[in-house]
């Protein structure tokens, strides 16, 4: 184009090419910011429903009648009953099966002298599972004039009577230990019964009575009225086979015994129930 002899200068496409993108890219941002606003407001929108939806739910969970506890169903049982431990637990009849603590009905069922854990479960509507592991009667032990029951562990479960009356050896010598020291006592006299069963079983069923009244021994009285036999706390097995052995040689050789210390290496000592005098047989 000429204007007054001179060439009109050509437009710059460039320029307006840059604008036009700049338009475009504008325009773009907008689509995209409000395509992803839409998004973020369904989603919002959903998640208020569902909120509202889960706390309806747990509403009714809460205060549902179908949900209160009508049932609590006892297994594992075997030497109590499924009444026995359903009786300590009763104070959960009626409550929301889905707002019981388990470890709370755990505990309470060891309420029960027999339970010495419980593993539970909600089924719903309405149930709880306990099933319980009972403890094993270990023997029997005189504290305070009493006589009580201790499991296989040395806890007391009970005094001894009905559905707690065992035919075990009974623990003595118990009073002159504090409370602490007396658990011990009671932990180790188990235990001392355990081992002599394992290596000697029929011996240790005669066994009448266990003195732990001492620390450096324990007084054995068995049923058939023989010597009382004093034995290693330590090794409590100690000597115990040979003696065994030479019963029917002390039986001819030396009659009627008062007493057998078999604490020593090696070594057993006799006291003849006659005159007194102390006699070792190696």
């Amino acid at each position: 184009m000429i204007e007054g002899n001179r060439p009109f200068p050509e437009p710059d496409r460039r320029y307006w090419r840059r604008r036009v993108n700049r338009h475009v890219r504008k325009a773009r941002r907008a689509r995209t910011l409000l395509r992803w606003t839409g998004i973020l407001v369904v989603n919002l929108a959903v998640g208020a429903v569902i909120v509202v939806s889960a706390a309806s739910v747990a509403r009714h969970f809460a205060t549902s009648d179908e949900l209160a506890v009508r049932n609590i169903v006892i297994e594992g049982t075997a030497r109590t009953t499924p009444e026995a431990v359903r009786d300590v637990l009763r104070g959960y009849l009626g409550k929301n099966v889905a707002e019981v603590s388990l470890e709370d009905v755990a505990r309470a069922a060891g309420n029960n002298p027999w339970v010495k854990g419980a593993a539970v479960k909600r089924v719903l509507p309405g149930t709880l599972r306990v099933t319980v592991v009972e403890r094993t009667p270990g023997a029997l032990a005189l504290i305070g004039g009493l006589v009580y029951v201790v499991d296989d562990g040395g806890t007391v479960m009970g005094p001894a009577g009905p559905g707690l009356a065992f035919d075990l050896p009974l623990l003595t010598g118990l009073d002159g230990y504090g409370e602490k020291d007396r658990a011990v006592a009671l932990s180790r006299g188990v235990a001392f019964l355990l081992q002599l069963h394992e290596g000697f079983p029929d011996w240790t069923r005669g066994i009448s009575e266990l003195d732990l009244s001492r620390l450096d021994r324990v007084a054995v009285t068995r049923m058939d009225g023989g010597p009382q036999i004093l034995m290693d706390p330590e090794r409590i097995d100690r000597n115990l086979g040979a003696y065994l052995a030479l019963q029917p040689m002390i039986a001819r050789k030396v009659g009627g015994t008062s007493r057998v210390d078999l604490r020593w290496s090696k070594r057993i000592s006799l006291l003849p129930a006659a005159d007194g005098s102390a006699t070792e047989h190696d």
